[in-house]
């Protein structure tokens, strides 16, 4: 767990499925970590910081699909083993409902504490 301004960030292991604009066709991605005001996950290609998403979570146990949309605030392109992702992408949230705010409390509850 890494702990940001916005609260601890959080693992977190889902599917994810982008959308940029309406119509545009779904990108399939992994969330990487995530907390009540972001997240991070690795994509196929970058975009541009500035540039507004939609992420739908794909949440196995018990299943279920969240949606969010935010603004990407920070790229970089990684080597990855698996090709289908070369880039990492921070989003800050900007809408968010009560299932993520659930989840993401249920995950805060789940991660080990910290020594201080």
């Amino acid at each position: 767990m890494e702990r940001r301004r916005d609260g601890p960030r959080l693992a977190l292991e889902a599917t994810a499925l982008i959308t940029f604009g309406v119509l545009g066709p779904a990108i399939h991605s992994r969330i990487v970590n995530a907390s009540q005001r972001g997240m991070q996950l690795v994509m196929p290609d970058s975009r541009p910081v500035g540039t507004r998403i939609r992420v739908t979570v794909r949440i196995e146990e018990p299943r279920r699909e969240i949606t969010v949309t935010g603004i990407i605030v920070h790229t970089a392109t990684m080597e990855s083993i698996d090709p289908r992702f070369t880039a990492r992408i921070g989003i800050f949230l900007t809408e968010a409902g009560d299932d993520w705010r659930n989840l993401c409390d249920s995950l805060a509850r789940l991660a080990p504490k910290k020594a201080k």
